[in-house]
């Protein structure tokens, strides 16, 4: 059933109506919408009109008689959620891009709290076509899994923490005393521990961080330092855990910042391990950092695999790795970008990748100076 954009609703059985028609005439579409209990919408980009299915509104805790607009719909979502959907609506808006949020809301005349997950696009790729439709789908029993997961994760992270901070300084101690002795295959072997340590208390980092964000609790310990003394520091130690790469910086000023230096080094971290992981180790790493009037800016460019497009609008998304015939021996959670993304929006900054795949990308992220 076709309807013109101002009226007042469609219902879902709308898309599902021709079910006792011959098979080959069948909204197959519109069928499997009713039976994954969908809701449906449609937004006119240029006026902002709106046209939800009736289960669109039940989602959002309105009546089906009810009128509900993309401003009463995006009133429902939880306000420390809202900012960042409304940029990513208006991002899709102007770049003819796809559209996929996750957000809680509270219901308006039920007050539940449901987590929603928003997917669109545009229908036509003509530049005419305003009209941007797509479905949302109640995930809230997926949400308190992985929430109960996050839960279990932090904690258990937490208890491995403790036996390898206490293992790292003992290897410290008993480096310290091989140097004395110069003992030199000592000297090594234990060099060799302290790597595999480091790599494991990263690890834990990652694990503890993906709890806090999952949950909404990562917490910043802001303070001034300065961001190319970081960088150095970083590019130091990821050269000790990946030495056969070269890591190229780029003369940078000496540039204060008001950050959580310990989440700024993860990010710097996972994005210069990821530049080594993903590309060729005689293939070097670019690292630069630009000042600009409000911002600082840093960028990490490999010549690695690069990026599909299709890829990149996911990268930023919790669990998602790139899968492919040459990423498939390549370890990972599928959850470090996804930090980075928390730690930069926290920080009310952005991260950002541009690539081409089998040419390389560049990963850039920037931190508001005031």
């Amino acid at each position: 059933m076709t309807k013109k954009l101002g009226e007042n609703t469609f219902t879902d059985e709308d898309q599902a109506s021709n079910v006792n028609e011959p098979f080959h005439t069948v909204d197959i579409a519109g069928i499997a919408i009713h039976s994954a209990n969908a809701g449906i919408w449609i937004v006119d980009t240029e006026t902002k009109d709106f046209l939800p299915s009736k289960r669109t509104k039940e989602l959002f805790g309105y009546l089906p008689e009810e009128e509900m607009s993309l401003e009463d719909a995006i009133s429902q979502i939880a306000e420390k959620h809202r900012g960042a959907v409304l940029k990513a609506m208006n991002s899709a808006f102007k770049k003819r891009g796809n559209l996929y949020i996750e957000c809680p809301v509270v219901g308006y005349n039920d007050h539940q709290q449901r987590w929603l997950n928003v997917t669109g696009g545009f229908s036509e790729s003509d530049a005419s076509d305003t009209y941007f439709s797509g479905i949302v789908m109640d995930i809230t029993v997926q949400k308190q899994n992985d929430l109960r997961r996050s839960k279990f994760i932090g904690m258990v992270s937490h208890e491995l923490k403790t036996p390898l901070t206490a293992l790292k300084a003992y290897v410290q101690m008993l480096n310290n005393w091989a140097k004395k002795q110069k003992d030199s295959f000592t000297i090594g072997a234990l060099s060799k521990v302290d790597k595999q340590v480091k790599k494991m208390l990263n690890m834990i980092n990652s694990l503890l961080n993906l709890s806090g964000a999952e949950s909404g609790k990562i917490h910043l310990n802001k303070q001034e330092f300065m961001l190319n003394v970081l960088i150095g520091e970083v590019i130091e130690e990821t050269l000790f855990l990946t030495s056969s790469h070269k890591i190229i910086m780029v003369p940078c000023e000496m540039i204060k910042v008001n950050a959580d230096r310990e989440k700024i080094e993860q990010v710097l971290v996972n994005l210069l391990s990821n530049a080594a992981k993903y590309s060729d180790n005689t293939s070097p790493i670019e690292i630069r950092c630009l000042r600009t009037e409000e911002n600082v800016e840093v960028s990490i460019r490999d010549e690695g695999l690069g990026i599909i497009k299709e890829d990149i609008e996911k990268l930023f998304l919790p669990n998602y790795r790139v899968e492919s015939k040459e990423t498939e021996k390549i370890t990972g959670f599928g959850i470090g970008l996804y930090l980075c993304s928390e730690i930069i929006l926290r920080h009310e900054g952005k991260i950002w990748v541009e690539s081409e795949f089998g040419k390389g990308s560049t990963f850039k992220f920037s931190l508001p100076l005031n």
